[in-house]
């Protein structure tokens, strides 16, 4: 009897262990972070998944400002002769060399035309050959083409070399960058309202003097170039400013607040690739307007960003 006893309880016991372990919740998988933060993989845990909301980015009929970080570029002063040519000030040492040049091949050129045409006007009255005037064209030609790789940098830096040729007494050039796919709303004559960081949030009416020539490779902006009076002189060389323009004022891409985060500087959001899957993207904003804010570069429509839970993921892709 006694046996029969124990080989019931042994049995028990063994059922009662095996279903303890059933019931044990499984251990929940730590999500997997990838290629330095920007992706993030969670396993199939509905209740972890739960957690995060999404929203489907959409465009919408809006009207929005970008503000632009800026300095100043150029500063133009009178010159300390009496008729001489205005000063200008650069922001950039090399800037300031590369102008240097340019001016100096002005002179060359002057100076060689006027030697091109006293050649030419020796060789009609037998003073001179035919190899000299040849010379003489050889070495202009070489001058101008000397002075398109100055006027290039220049232009590359969102300046205007013909407009330096002569520069005004007394007035700044600002340079700030906008988004490619915004430069078409901004034109020579487009309207703008510069604040500077010397002068709090004083506000002053300015307009597009003209556009950078070039797109950056990396970054997809344009330089764009401010250019305003300074006749009290309160305007130095270097200083920093925001220029305001009023964009997008349709189709424009806007999203909620609550899907942005911010490190060092830089604006994010997290876009939902796959059930599972997140991915970082670095976006350029615009204005915010209530609970939502314009994506000016950065996202898509028809993309699925992280409208909570976005700090979270944040810490993630981050390291805290």
């Amino acid at each position: 009897m006694n046996k029969y006893i124990v080989i019931v309880f042994c049995l028990t016991a063994w059922a009662c262990q095996k279903q303890t372990a059933s019931e044990a919740p499984k251990a929940v998988q730590p999500p997997r972070v990838e290629e330095q933060g920007r992706k993030i993989v969670f396993t199939s845990d509905h209740k972890t998944l739960s957690f995060f909301t999404t929203d489907v980015v959409k465009k919408e009929n809006i009207s929005a400002q970008y503000a632009a970080p800026a300095s100043i570029a150029v500063s133009i002063v009178q010159s300390s002769e009496r008729g001489g040519r205005n000063t200008v000030l650069f922001d950039n040492a090399d800037l300031n060399a590369t102008y240097s040049q340019f001016l100096q091949h002005i002179i060359n050129i002057h100076t060689l035309e006027v030697n091109l045409n006293r050649v030419k006007d020796l060789e009609q009255h037998g003073a001179a050959t035919g190899k000299e005037v040849l010379d003489a064209e050889t070495q202009l030609a070489n001058e101008e083409a000397a002075i398109t790789e100055q006027e290039a940098k220049l232009k590359l830096a969102g300046l205007d070399p013909a407009r330096l040729k002569e520069p005004r007494n007394k007035e700044v050039w600002l340079i700030c960058e906008v988004p490619e796919n915004q430069i078409a709303q901004v034109k020579p004559g487009t309207p703008c309202v510069v604040t500077f960081t010397a002068f709090g949030d004083k506000q002053y009416s300015a307009v597009v003097n003209g556009i950078g020539a070039e797109v950056d490779n990396i970054t997809r902006m344009v330089k764009v170039r401010v250019v305003m009076p300074n006749t009290s002189s309160q305007f130095e060389v270097g200083m920093f400013a925001n220029v305001i323009f009023d964009l997008q004022k349709s189709n424009t891409l806007s999203v909620p607040v609550s899907a942005l985060v911010n490190v060092q500087g830089k604006d994010y959001m997290f876009v939902e690739t796959a059930p599972n899957q997140f991915e970082r993207r670095e976006v350029l904003i615009g204005q915010q307007l209530d609970d939502k804010v314009v994506v000016l570069h950065g996202l898509h429509e028809q993309d699925k960003i992280v409208v909570k839970g976005a700090m979270q993921l944040k810490g993630l892709s981050f390291g805290y």
